[in-house]
């Protein structure tokens, strides 16, 4: 059986001697395993496909409940983020929300868009704000949509993951900045972007997800 679908590679791994294990984000298949068989040898036909942040028409041969790249047709590889620290960083935060939090097998379409135009914003325009909008928007696809409090100095409860206006039990102080910041990016609105200042605001938001979603994504560590 074949399947052929778009699809954004997430995740590589090495695999026996001469082969790769990817985690494909597919737009109708949501997340699968596939590989890319004797794709480390020096010649091979997918040595250029088989990269984080590529982007293309798959077509892939699934036996036994396991499947092989077949075929791969690249539309885009984000050239200017892997020419750019710290927009490689950005990047793969987002691609290690969808490793981490995406179920396997489970089409998730709205995700897989806001992720291939959030590339495309972190490639092209401010790659934190690009970030920091995902990551929104991410929770909201997942109905734990952030609820923002009315207030000058706000608490993040550590049970829901939302501001408040008053300290509770398991509550922690946020920076007045920081919290105006992304309360303006989440409205849409001219946002402060000084590099720190947006750097507090996606930890901020790393606090967050573990505490929706019960998570720990690595990489924010790099931020």
């Amino acid at each position: 059986m074949e399947l052929k679908d778009k699809g954004i590679i997430i995740h590589l791994n090495d695999y026996k001697e001469t082969d790769k294990l990817a985690q494909i984000f597919l737009y109708n298949s949501g997340l699968v395993s596939a590989k890319f068989a004797g794709v480390k040898k020096q010649k091979a036909k997918f040595k250029s496909v088989a990269q984080p942040f590529v982007f293309a028409d798959f077509l892939l041969n699934q036996t036994q409940g396991k499947n092989t790249v077949i075929s791969a047709d690249v539309i885009d590889s984000f050239p200017g983020i892997i020419a750019n620290y710290t927009k490689t960083i950005c990047a793969y935060i987002l691609l290690d929300i969808i490793k981490s939090l995406i179920l396997t097998n489970k089409p998730e379409q709205d995700i897989f868009l806001l992720t291939l135009s959030s590339l495309k914003e972190i490639e092209t325009q401010n790659e934190q704000i690009a970030l920091i909008n995902y990551i929104l928007k991410f929770i909201s696809f997942s109905g734990m949509d952030l609820i923002f409090a009315d207030a000058q100095y706000v608490f993040l409860d550590g049970y829901t993951g939302n501001f408040v206006p008053q300290k509770q039990e398991n509550c922690i102080a946020i920076d007045k900045n920081v919290y105006a910041t992304l309360k303006a990016i989440a409205s849409g609105v001219e946002a402060e972007t000084k590099l720190s200042t947006l750097n507090q605001v996606l930890r901020l938001l790393h606090n967050i997800i573990y505490i929706k979603f019960n998570t720990d994504i690595k990489s924010f560590s790099f931020i």
